[in-house]
């Protein structure tokens, strides 16, 4: 009989276990990426920072366009989302209540007249119930805290595609002024060249010209370069094959107001969402030095026994199993949490501290850059129509066509030199973005328990 109840308790036990499916790993996974079509039927992108729309290929796309399509191609991103999941089935685990200890025992007596000794017990820690509150607590703020590292890992990567979106449209630009510049130097130095065969130019002056060429050459394919560079990590970044063709539209114009510091950091502080899971990490061991606080409280663990002996007496009663608090009284595990809890705040305090040394460099680069930009802009169009005079006179054979034409190489120079302080006013105000945690004209909501 006995051995009829033990089997048919084992065989519910087992009715209650998980089973084993294998899952084998592709090996050319990685090689299979969406074209852009597919890409524009997938689900908008989600992301608490950036606002989901539907993607349009049939004309240019916006930058937060492009950003939308690195969030639902790029594979790195995808493959971080999977840590959410992780942290999803941590909490899962946490919210679980202890399984209760059942123990069965068979004695068989040696001596004749004697009947088998049954005995049975179930058994419940009652500190594994105490703590769970605050092991589901900290398992709770732990999986917030990866849902905000994941969507920070996502952040950076909209502002480096943002970044690479304009570094393509500045360099576009000055390829094709560079390519100007280049023809022009080409045709100073064929002139050059044809007037020292004919005696009226001198070796220096022609050798200088070539040398111009040259440079102007070397910067035009320079430049090339450059240009194709970026589209190989732009379509890096957002998971496509590297011969795809992105249209971009033009960035949108720079925002001029003077910035305030101090209400960036605040903005900061609020809306950056790795501060964010700093602070949901700090919440998380928090819970975890109340669970080791809790854990070391000495509660008893009980148990209910019935069992018969070999004398044929059957008894039934209660035990309690308790540890003395002598020598260890859990003080090895909230001693770790205290530690742990004082280097998440010293982490926090750091990172707060890089923030406002990243914003305050973006803001004192945006207003060099800006003056420098300025300062050019205002001269540009006095040279501009200073060439365009030149150049009238130069065809009417009042100026020799070598002055104008070397008016013309410098303006080249100078609108390409305008070109690329743009360029970095375009990328300095995107770092500056990165840095505060928003994205202009679009309201970031702050998110996470601890934020609300």
């Amino acid at each position: 009989m006995a051995i009829r109840w033990t089997t048919l308790v084992i065989c519910l036990a087992a009715a209650g276990c998980a089973t084993y499916r294998p899952h084998p790993l592709v090996a050319d996974a990685g090689l299979q990426r969406p074209d852009l079509a597919e890409a524009a039927g997938l689900a908008p992108a989600k992301h608490p920072r950036l606002p989901a729309a539907a993607l349009n290929l049939d004309q240019p796309l916006a930058e937060l366009d492009v950003a939308r399509l690195a969030l639902l191609l790029n594979p790195d991103l995808r493959a971080q989302r999977r840590q959410v999941g992780v942290a999803d089935a941590q909490l899962f685990a946490a919210g679980l209540l202890p399984d209760p200890q059942l123990s069965l025992s068979l004695d068989v007596p040696d001596t004749a007249g004697l009947v088998k000794a049954l005995g049975a017990g179930l058994g419940l820690d009652l500190g594994s119930l105490l703590a769970q509150p605050a092991a589901r607590q900290a398992s709770r703020h732990a999986s917030e805290k990866v849902r905000l590292d994941v969507a920070w890992s996502e952040w950076l990567a909209i502002n480096q595609v943002r970044t690479l979106c304009r570094r393509i449209h500045f360099l576009e630009q000055q390829v094709d002024i560079s390519r100007q510049a280049e023809t022009a130097t080409a045709a100073l130095y064929a002139l050059s060249a044809e007037n020292k065969r004919r005696g009226d130019a001198r070796l220096d002056e022609t050798t200088l010209y070539q040398v111009g060429h040259l440079d102007a050459e070397n910067r035009y394919l320079s430049l090339k370069r450059d240009l194709r560079q970026a589209r190989l990590q732009l379509n890096a970044m957002l998971g496509l094959a590297p011969a795809a063709a992105l249209r971009l539209a033009p960035p949108p114009p720079a925002d001029n107001s003077p910035p305030d510091i101090a209400q960036l950091m605040r903005d900061a502080i609020v809306q950056r969402l790795d501060l964010q899971a700093l602070r949901e990490g700090y919440l998380s061991q928090e819970s975890e030095l109340r669970r080791a606080v809790t854990a070391s409280i000495p509660l008893p663990q009980l148990s209910w026994n019935r069992a018969r002996d070999t004398g044929a007496v059957w008894t039934h009663g209660i035990g309690i199993g308790i540890s003395l608090p002598l020598w260890n009284r859990g003080r090895g595990p909230i001693r770790i949490a205290e530690a742990s809890r004082e280097q998440l705040a010293a982490e926090y305090e750091a990172r707060v501290y890089q923030a406002s040394m990243d914003i305050a460099g973006a803001v004192s680069d945006l207003e060099a850059i800006e003056a420098q930009r300025s300062a050019l802009a205002l001269e540009l169009p006095s040279l501009a129509s200073s060439a365009d005079v030149l150049g009238k006179a130069a065809r009417n054979g009042d100026v020799p066509l070598l002055t104008y034409e070397s008016v013309r190489a410098a303006l080249l120079d100078k609108r390409l030199i305008l070109s690329t302080l743009e360029q970095a006013l375009a990328e300095g105000e995107v770092a500056l973005d990165s840095a505060v945690g928003r994205l202009p004209g679009v309201e970031s909501p702050p998110i996470g328990e601890n934020s609300r």
